[in-house]
């Protein structure tokens, strides 16, 4: 008898994508025809299985305008594994044994910054592309954390506003190409990252930037270019070997940059554009006049929630937030803190029910599928705490009230990293630029009080107003359980 062999699977592309099974919802339009109307900064899954998605149902409807050229920023591998497989990917909505599964054909190139820069401000300057979406974590900004200002101290952006031309940063890139568009030419900004008021930031980030070097652009920014305010909502963690390896059983084909996320997914847009837009009204984002409480909302409940889990889980050794949800400490944990401490600091849209909202993002976060890592959302807290949790501290204080469950997060993320390691002894990975510079200032003191004192006095990250006495004592407390019985002796009180 013949020996057998292993059939190789073929990679996703336009040819091969025939081959999938009829239950993959693929692209039913001539993608020869899809025209550059959108350009992306920050080409992450995030955006991949969200913004992209919104954007590929309108193109679905017949409205060929809005292909999207996607710009990875940071990292050439995004972009070059999306042009090796004709710019289509495959997003796989899933919870518990239900899943449905599609391809995506709105991108229409995959271009990285650092290499094809000139290629990136070319299309920005394209009247034709009337809207520029973001989603480059709060650190792709240039803003400071303490002063929420531009970050005139950044490297990189002391490089850009001497060398505009051959921009490194966010702003840097946008102003380049807003600089070459030509006049009458309307552009809207969506910006799509977790910031209080974003496209508001954005604005007066852009023009602070541009006002260091062209008064005229600056002034341009300030009053032509749309920014609406936006929120976005769906958890799509990194992607895995095993959840490459389960994409491509329900593809028959290998899609190096596939995606498994939840099913849910929410778009909340300021409707203030500059131009003309894609429908997206029609694939289900709301448009409306105000999103602030929108997104107070999810900053604090589903953004400040995650953080805490995501701190608890790497002491306590947990891999995913499904994980730290089925932990009795840690799941107890997150649903007190998100129910009794944040639940009371955000003011609901009228006729909103906040704890039904609660209550289905507890469901979310325990969805075992998902494999969201906790490192993975413990990522840059130096440039997320001082947004997800720091604003509801401050009111709550100044109110005269404590958040015993806030509070203890904010003391767990610290010990987080001033200890290095978890409770086990085992080294955490911290992936945050700066990090090191608060924790070492917890270091360098000889006890709690003073670690607590020291943290809550690092600027970067705390700011210039001062912190009641009796928090810093409460913090110290906190600090000082963790210390000698980690986790388990914070949260077991």
């Amino acid at each position: 008898m013949p020996s057998s062999t292993v059939q190789e699977v073929a990679p996703l592309s336009a040819r091969s994508l025939h081959g999938a099974p009829a239950s993959v919802v693929r692209p039913a339009y001539d993608r020869a025809r899809l025209r550059n109307g959108i350009v992306h900064l920050g080409l992450g899954a995030f955006h991949r299985a969200h913004q992209a998605c919104y954007t590929e149902a309108v193109i679905a409807q017949g409205d060929l305008r809005w292909g999207i050229l996607g710009v990875s920023l940071r990292d050439a591998r995004v972009s070059e594994l999306l042009s090796a497989q004709d710019n289509l990917y495959s997003v796989t909505e899933r919870h518990g044994d239900e899943a449905r599964t599609r391809v995506v054909g709105a991108l229409k190139g995959a271009l990285f910054a650092r290499k094809e820069l000139g290629q990136v401000i070319a299309a920005i300057a394209d009247p034709a592309v009337a809207i520029v979406t973001s989603t480059v974590t709060e650190k792709g900004y240039s803003q400071s954390p303490a002063t929420a200002d531009l970050d005139l101290d950044d490297a990189d952006v002391r490089h850009d506003i001497a060398h505009p031309d051959s921009p490194r940063t966010t702003l840097g890139v946008l102003a380049a190409g807003i600089r070459r568009r030509p006049a009458g030419a309307p552009l809207t900004l969506v910006c799509c990252d977790n910031m209080a008021g974003n496209g508001d930031t954005l604005r007066k980030l852009l023009v602070q930037y541009a006002d260091q070097f062209d008064t005229r652009l600056a002034r341009r920014i300030e009053t032509e270019i749309g920014c609406p305010n936006s929120m976005v909502d769906r958890i799509v963690p990194a992607a895995t070997q095993a959840s490459l390896a389960w994409a491509e059983a329900r593809l028959v084909l290998r899609d190096e940059a596939a995606i498994v996320c939840e099913p849910f997914t929410q778009w909340v847009i300021e409707d203030r554009f500059a131009g003309p837009r894609p429908a997206w009204e029609d694939a289900g984002a709301l448009l409306t006049s105000d999103v602030r409480p929108y997104q107070a909302m999810k900053l604090r409940l589903l953004n400040g929630t995650h953080s805490a889990i995501a701190y608890a889980g790497q002491l306590c050794g947990l891999e995913t937030v499904a994980d730290a949800m089925a932990h009795p400490l840690v799941g107890g944990f997150a649903r007190r803190l998100m129910l009794e401490d944040l639940c009371a600091t955000v003011a609901a849209p009228a006729g909103y029910d906040v704890r039904a909202y609660c209550h289905d993002l507890l469901k979310r976060f325990e969805n075992p599928t998902l494999q969201h890592r906790t490192q993975q959302i413990a990522m840059d807290g130096t440039q997320k705490v001082p947004v997800r949790w720091l604003p509801a501290l401050r009111e709550s204080l100044a109110a005269g009230i404590e958040r015993p469950q806030l509070e203890r997060a904010l003391a767990g993320w610290l010990h987080y990293l001033a200890a290095g390691r978890g409770d086990s002894g085992a080294p955490l990975v911290i992936s945050d630029p700066g990090a090191a510079a608060l924790a070492a200032c917890m270091r360098e003191t000889g006890n709690d009080t003073d670690a607590a004192k020291a943290a809550l006095a690092h600027r970067p990250v705390f700011g210039t107003q001062p912190w009641p006495s009796a928090f810093a004592d409460r913090l110290a407390r906190h600090l000082c359980a963790l210390r000698q019985g980690g986790m388990t002796a914070l949260l077991a009180t």
